[in-house]
């Protein structure tokens, strides 16, 4: 139990779990607003006001995002309410995520547009496929520029310590080497 119990405790496996339950409502979310709102939507095709037929015509994107504004309010409020566990006034951080998912919506509209349009997939598979493209993304955007540790002015990295550190004089690199190169700077 006290193994559980310190999952639970721990914010960042809340987050997963959590975040594990937003992607699939949203996923699911899109299907049930497709399988509703498609049928109407996709009928403006027809349309002679060339703004309606293109609504018609990309009705999965529309649909999309209709679902996107739903799907938004539903991850604020489990990431408030069960990963941060923080106060504050839910409609104000409601509209601060919508600026937090902004551009991944842009970027994963575009993506669905091209996985239906040009490579012929199905909304259904495209959103799928939208859902791992953008995930990956996401953690390498997290990764290597959200989470990124600046360095310091005249701080050597980690991986250039290692490396040098590990070079012994033949290769060009000892430990003091490194620091009286700091020193230097």
């Amino acid at each position: 139990m006290h193994f559980l119990r310190r999952f639970v405790d721990d914010e960042r496996v809340r987050y997963l779990a959590v975040g594990g339950w937003n992607t699939l409502f949203g996923y699911l979310l899109f299907l049930l607003m497709l399988a509703t709102l498609g049928k109407p939507v996709s009928s403006l095709e027809s349309s002679g006001v060339p703004l309606i037929h293109w609504i018609g015509r990309e009705y999965y994107v529309i649909v999309g995002w209709v679902g996107w504004v739903f799907a938004v309010m539903q991850s604020t409020a489990t990431m408030k309410y069960l990963v941060f566990r923080k106060g504050g006034s839910y409609w104000k951080q409601v509209f601060r995520a919508y600026f937090v998912y902004l551009p991944s919506q842009f970027l994963g509209s575009a993506l669905l547009w091209f996985v239906v349009r040009v490579v012929g997939l199905s909304p259904q598979v495209g959103a799928l496929v939208n859902t791992v493209i953008i995930t990956v993304v996401s953690y390498l955007g997290h990764k290597y520029f959200t989470f990124r540790v600046p360095l310091e002015v005249g701080e050597i990295s980690d991986e250039v310590f290692e490396h040098t550190a590990a070079s012994g004089p033949e290769d060009g690199g000892d430990a003091a080497g490194v620091e009286g190169r700091v020193a230097d700077a």
